[in-house]
């Protein structure tokens, strides 16, 4: 099958096919389009609610902060009791904290926060459950295009989720964006339950084996490490080029720019999803995330959109390779379902926290030095990380 598979790249239709992996890609999807829709409403609902865009924002910070700081406990429960249990339960708590939210409005500021904060707390790993399954059901040649096809599916939602959320605020209001959000949340965590893995013998042996929490951080914390330097320039690209294009005197193509960006990650991630490396996946995670670096880097440099949306282009080409990279070799680098599961999770983790981290050091950097400083600051921190990692990974290397 290995070699069928080398001889015959499968169409994006063929990796929909094993069983199992329609309902986890529908409910994956319908799922990840909540997370979209849900700052838009949130953020409106709460600032209408309150009188106050203050408490909206600390809600947000509060969702934030909560699915960082519950990362590793959301892992340890989906290995505990098995995938489907772990979806079923998180959806059903993350997404009727949204729908009770509504019925809140108009309550305290301390309800309202607390209740976006659970939503974030529980917020399901859709992405990260995905892709284990996809790892367990493909032949392994298949599973780099697989999350290739992921990572395009992921941005997507990001542009199809908001959209949705403006449509809804639209027709009747901030409080039907959240509603929507919560219902999307639920019904994408019950389909991705009816097709998730149930777990039993086979997942707790991984648990009490080398399939726990702390060894595979410590196994994979070189990944980690650089993946948070790759989140914190996705953070703060996402706050600083609305920022570059507003300074530049074009504050309406800041939407223009961030597809630019976008898409340059988009069809990259395409393309490198179907090609065979020969290169080590460990040295193509540092190569992509110093290009990275660079390239946000040089756009402290630039002046005016002409120079500005071709860069973007260079720096989406590098990012998007190296998202699937750092998943791929979270997943790689471990053996079990346990193992799989946590690394998956925690690898997701670092990613959100370093884009949280990101875009708050950005909109700082704006605020006092300018859009130019916050591009520089970008591109120093992925590559202090990505060094950092670099080092951790030349004193205990592992194939890749």
């Amino acid at each position: 099958m290995a070699e069928a598979a080398r001889e015959n790249p499968p169409g994006y239709l063929e990796l929909l096919r094993p069983p199992g992996i329609p309902g986890l890609f529908a409910g994956a999807l319908i799922g990840r389009i909540s997370f979209g829709m849900m700052p838009v409403g949130v953020v409106l609902f709460i600032a209408r609610s309150t009188g106050s865009f203050s408490t909206a924002g600390l809600a947000m910070a509060a969702y934030s902060i909560g699915t960082v700081v519950a990362g590793p406990a959301r892992s340890w429960i989906s290995v505990r009791a098995g995938h489907a249990r772990a979806l079923l339960m998180m959806s059903m708590v993350s997404g009727s904290a949204l729908i009770l939210l509504v019925v809140a409005g108009g309550g305290p500021s301390w309800l309202l926060i607390a209740l976006t904060a659970g939503s974030g707390c529980s917020m399901p790993p859709f992405g990260a459950l995905m892709r284990v399954g996809w790892s367990r059901r493909l032949p392994p040649q298949w599973v780099p295009r697989a999350f290739g096809l992921d990572s395009v599916v992921e941005e997507a939602t990001f542009v199809v989720g908001p959209l949705l959320a403006t449509g809804a605020v639209a027709l009747s209001g901030a409080w039907l964006a959240v509603l929507a959000g919560g219902v999307v949340c639920l019904l994408g965590g019950l389909l991705m339950a009816s097709a998730a893995d149930r777990g039993g013998p086979e997942a707790a042996a991984d648990e009490n084996d080398d399939g726990g929490l702390w060894t595979v951080a410590r196994s994979a914390r070189w990944v980690l490490v650089v993946f948070l330097g790759v989140g914190f320039a996705i953070g703060a690209l996402e706050v600083a080029i609305p920022g570059f294009a507003l300074e530049s005197g074009h504050a309406s193509m800041s939407g223009g720019l961030l597809a630019t960006l976008a898409l340059g990650s988009a069809f990259a991630a395409l393309f490198y999803g179907r090609r065979e490396w020969r290169t080590g996946a460990a040295s193509r995670l540092i190569v992509l995330s110093l290009l990275l670096a660079a390239g946000t880097a040089l756009m402290a440099a630039v002046d005016g959109l002409v120079l500005a949306a071709p860069l973007l282009v260079v720096v989406g080409v590098a990012m998007g390779p190296a998202v699937i990279t750092a998943y791929l070799l979270a997943d790689t680098l471990m053996d079990g379902v346990a193992a799989k599961t946590h690394a998956a999770i925690l690898a997701s983790v670092a990613c959100n926290g370093g884009a949280g981290l990101g875009a708050a050091a950005s909109g700082l950097a704006i605020t006092d030095l300018g859009a130019g400083q916050a591009f520089l600051l970008c591109g120093t921190v992925t590559a202090i990380a990505t060094g950092a990692g670099s080092l951790i990974y030349a004193r205990n290397p592992k194939p890749s």
